[in-house]
């Protein structure tokens, strides 16, 4: 056989053979492309599937070319069949590498590639599977025997295996990037197993020509776009969004990437702990540590296989700060643990503050111990002290508040028959509700909750304090109950260090607006200088290169202003007052008439309408809503654009609605994300910034938006007020 392969003789042109090796080709490359985009478990799994691939369709397409049948059916069974044998072993690999579960599966795998070889091992000596070869109009093909069955059945199998792991992942998941991704790869899955029709023509009489290069190549093309598609952002992405201090470790244990502000909490240079082992850049720091033992514990869980998160509280005594250090495992695009993601948040004030509470409660709590007796002889003292307590003092039972004394009441600006049977929900606001009733349920069930912790609390007026709340379960009137102690950090020093913090971001993007603006202004100048002065000496595509520089330079202007308009909104305090809403997007729909005069454009605005808000904000509302079914009706000759309320559950709810371009909703989660556009800037210009500036401000105001929509009938924006 060794001699006939190496034969010119032995074989023919055949160009049925081209599509092949073309196949067996591009799937490596593939797979390659791949691996070098993430180096993960993930993508060398794929790289070892396209080797499988290459092998069984590269040597099938050289079978096709030969002429001897005996000499292509021992050939077929040397290579060919190894690559089969192990193709689907080496899918299923890949799934449980993309699902995250290689450690868990580890057994599984090992057996599905040892079952593989058996096939391979018992058709090379016994020929188990191929029992010869015949000549069809494509070329030689092999011939399977009995046997086979038994391997069709693994081979299938197998692949419904790897289908059910993702169809099952894929139920858990809500809606969102990661479902799409799995749901791609399921579809991927789908479309190799076509490639089995290569199997119909090894039983004659049956004769079909074997396509099966082009599933396996769609298969691999989709997964290598899974890959680079769903990356995660990159670190230098994460750094700039934290202000926490960040260290990268990889898998082997070295610092691969440090942010600005674990350089400034650590005092240590970047360049000295990138490259450097993680317990190398924490023994620089030892001699200022308060707590070893912590430190230790954190390293602990660096050295095992955890895919938990670890938090331990750190004090550095130079400088005097508190750190909370988060150990996290660092998960790749597809699921597989890749390295280690230190956090390093500075609490020291947090602490000052907790300590303070903890303190005051165990104080208070002393002084209840102390007076029981007392208390019981002469109720009114209890009352006076509590009452005229300088922090907001309530009793609750299953979230329906029962006593509340003076302090409460300022801070709540409820009267005492108002406030006595109300839901303590009602002070908390409702961005945090849900989360703190559950502590609150948890606590009475003896469940592990937080007895101290950072509240964002709701007055009856609807603005928003910051407090910090302590929780203690006590005995009220022969039930369980909860004592809780509000105290308003407004005016504390952490608030005005925040404050500060906040100017001080506010003049920093000012300061890089303005670095950014003059390289702008100067692009933008010289291109224009360029274009008066050496126009007609510059070629009709150089000209037009020149205009896409200007107005690509004009377009990041204006995305910076934008930027600076949302950052802004969370620092703007907020003015409440009663509003004409009605009178509102008049003024704006007769400012849009007279911004395009000749279009033909019914915008009628409900009479009456009003809201109770910040009156600029609001405005910035209107605008967008009323904005952006201006643009997206501009194509149609008759508009109509409507604004006014309707009601949606028993509460006020506010629409605009037109009967523009819409779009579809399966991308509207994607709608109130800064500069995300479901339109390209040639169909309808923008920043794409609008609608997130929107939510923000109606949050703000204690309300909600959302949005119905479809493909040119039309979009309805809802949204509502506290």
């Amino acid at each position: 056989m060794v001699a006939g392969l190496f034969s010119s003789s032995s074989y023919a042109h055949n160009p049925y053979a081209f599509p092949m090796f073309v196949s067996a080709l591009l799937v490596v490359l593939f797979g390659i492309y791949a691996l070098t985009q993430e180096r993960s478990a993930v993508s060398k799994s794929l790289l070892v599937a396209t080797v499988c691939a290459s092998i069984w369709l590269a040597g099938t397409g050289l079978v096709y070319t030969m002429r001897d049948p005996d000499l292509g059916a021992a050939f077929y069974r040397l290579v060919p069949f190894f690559g089969v044998s192990l193709l689907c072993p080496a899918v299923y690999l890949l799934t449980v590498a993309s699902l995250g579960l290689l450690r868990e599966k580890r057994r599984l795998v090992l057996l599905t590639f040892g079952a593989g070889l058996g096939f391979y091992i018992g058709d090379l000596l016994w020929h188990w599977v191929a029992i010869g070869a015949v000549q069809h109009f494509w070329g030689l093909y092999p011939v399977y025997g009995p046997f086979s069955l038994v391997f069709l059945v693994f081979f299938f199998t197998t692949f419904a295996r790897s289908a059910w792991l993702y169809l099952r992942y894929v139920s858990q998941l809500a809606s969102g990037t990661r479902r799409r991704e799995m749901q791609l790869l399921l579809a991927s899955l789908c479309v190799a197993v076509i490639g089995a029709i290569d199997y119909v023509p090894c039983y004659p009489p049956l004769e079909v020509y074997p396509f099966g290069y082009a599933a396996i190549l769609s298969f691999v093309l989709i997964q290598t776009y899974a890959i680079t598609r769903y990356g995660r952002a990159t670190l230098a992405e994460i750094f700039h969004s934290i202000e926490e201090g960040i260290l990268v470790v990889d898998a082997e244990g070295r610092v691969t990437g440090a942010n600005a502000a674990a350089e400034r909490i650590l005092g240590i240079a970047r360049h000295t702990m990138v490259g450097r082992p993680v317990r190398s850049v924490l023994t620089l720091i030892e001699g200022r540590l308060d707590n070893k033992e912590a430190v230790q514990d954190l390293l602990a869980a660096l050295d095992s296989t955890a895919s938990q998160t670890m938090e331990r509280d750190v004090g550095l005594h130079d400088p005097g700060v508190q750190l909370r250090v988060s150990v996290s495992p660092l998960v790749g695009r597809l699921g597989s643990v890749t390295g280690t993601v230190l956090t390093l948040t500075d609490i020291t004030e947090r602490k000052r503050l907790e300590d303070q509470l903890v303190e005051y409660k165990d104080h208070l709590e002393r002084m209840v111990d102390q007076r029981t007796e007392e208390l019981r002889v002469s109720m009114e003292t209890y009352r006076t002290l509590v009452t005229h307590a300088q922090v907001g003092i309530a009793i609750h039972q299953n979230g329906i508040i029962m006593f509340a004394n003076e302090q409460m009441l300022r801070l709540s600006g409820y009267p005492i028959e108002e406030l006595i049977g109300t839901p303590i929900a009602r002070l908390i606001d409702p961005q945090e509700v849900d989360a703190i009733m559950q502590r609150a349920r948890d606590r009475v069930n003896g469940r592990a909750a937080p007895e101290s912790y950072e509240m964002r609390f709701m007055a009856k007026d609807g603005t928003i304090k910051p407090t910090t709340v302590s929780n203690a379960l006590i005995e009220y009137q022969g039930k369980t109950a909860t004592l809780v102690t509000i105290f308003d950090v407004t005016d504390s020093k952490l608030r005005r260090e925040l404050e500060m913090a906040n100017h001080e971001l506010e003049m920093f993007a000012y300061s890089v607006s303005h670095d950014l603006r003059a390289p702008l202004r100067s692009i933008d100048g010289f291109s224009q200088a360029l274009m008066e002065d050496c126009g007609d000496q510059l070629s009709a595509d150089a000209r037009e290169d020149l205009a896409r520089i200007r107005a690509a330079t004009q377009r990041m202007a204006s995305l910076i202003d934008s930027i600076l308009q949302l950052s802004r909104l969370g620092r703007a305090e907020m003015k409440r007052q009663q509003l004409d809403l009605s009178a509102m997007a008049e003024e704006i729909a007769s400012n849009l008439r007279t911004s395009e005069p000749d279009r033909d454009v019914e915008l009628s605005v409900h009479p009456g309408v009003t809201a109770v808000g910040d009156g600029t904000l609001l405005r910035a509302v209107l605008e967008n809503l009323l904005g952006n079914a201006w643009k997206f009706t501009r194509r149609h000759e008759h508009a109509h654009i409507e604004f006014g309320t309707v009601e949606r559950e028993g509460k006020q709810t506010y629409f605009v609605r037109d009967d523009g371009a819409g779009f579809d909703m399966k991308y509207a989660d994607k709608l109130f994300t800064p500069f995300q556009r479901l339109h390209s800037v040639a169909e309808f210009p923008g920043t794409g910034i609008g609608l997130a500036t929107v939510q923000r401000i109606i949050r703000r105001h204690g309300g909600d938006i959302w949005v119905e929509s479809a493909v040119e009938k039309g979009t309805t924006f809802y949204f509502t007020l506290q």
